[in-house]
């Protein structure tokens, strides 16, 4: 499953044990009540829960409505979406909010922010390199100007570059695969593409939608009956939503595919 938008999430299956030093960006808030709800929302974008991360971060500025990050997050993925008035109702609280304790990071993000204030399609792709010079080692970074660079600045190489940095920092990192290998269908390399789909299903063997994206890589490659295959185990391990791609398989299938 595409997930076209670009929060962070890092702290699932074997990242759990690492610290949120090695994983995340900091964030300037105080309350550890919203700084749990933020990275229980960032958790649920690994695996494509668009619903959940939207919930979990409106809820972190309901405990904090001073929590920058989360706002950054809300605008980024509306953004990302093209809903540009919606991802203005995030922006304004968020450049309303004293940045005098902001660090590097924030920042960084608040740039970004006002050059959407002023022009809601400017490319935040500058603001997303100084991200990445400023922590060369958190994969937060990566994760966040990769994502940045697919869905909104649509440059899939620059998504390449920050996608690999972001797999050398955290291996086991399922999405990261999942974003590698749309990235390689976007670029035409299928054999890479499937390769990373397959490593997202290694690195995370219960988790559906690594099936479900292995089932569009097959019917974009028109295999569609590997297709079918790949979104009923998507299916049985609860992702409803890939009953449409079976579907679609199986009606190229009777249409004369393989």
């Amino acid at each position: 499953m595409k997930t076209t938008f670009f929060s962070l999430a890092l702290l699932l299956g074997s990242l759990a044990s690492l610290s949120a030093q090695d994983i995340y960006l900091p964030v300037s808030s105080k309350s550890e009540t919203a700084k749990a709800e933020y990275f229980k929302a960032l958790q649920a974008v690994e695996n494509a829960n668009i619903p959940a991360f939207f919930d979990g971060m409106k809820a972190v500025v309901k405990t904090d409505p001073n929590f920058f990050m989360a706002y950054v997050n809300l605008a980024f993925a509306e953004t990302a979406f093209g809903q540009y008035e919606k991802a203005a109702a995030y922006i304004k609280p968020a450049l309303a909010i004293d940045p005098a304790g902001f660090n590097e990071g924030e920042k960084i993000h608040r740039q970004a922010l006002e050059a959407w204030d002023k022009d809601p399609k400017a490319d935040p792709a500058q603001y997303m390199e100084s991200l990445t010079v400023a922590y060369p080692n958190t994969a937060e970074a990566f994760d966040l100007a990769g994502r940045s660079a697919k869905w909104i600045s649509k440059d899939p190489q620059a998504a390449l570059k920050h996608t690999l940095r972001l797999l050398e920092l955290q291996p086991e990192y399922g999405g990261g695969y999942n974003s590698l290998g749309y990235t390689y269908m976007e670029l035409g390399e299928m054999d890479k593409a499937k390769a990373a789909f397959e490593k997202y299903i290694a690195v995370a063997p219960k988790e559906p939608n690594a099936y479900d994206s292995m089932g569009e890589y097959y019917l974009n490659t028109r295999d569609f009956a590997k297709s079918a295959e790949y979104y009923d185990r998507a299916v049985a391990l609860g992702l409803e939503g890939s009953k449409a791609g079976a579907e679609k398989a199986r009606a190229a299938m009777e249409q004369g595919g393989n």
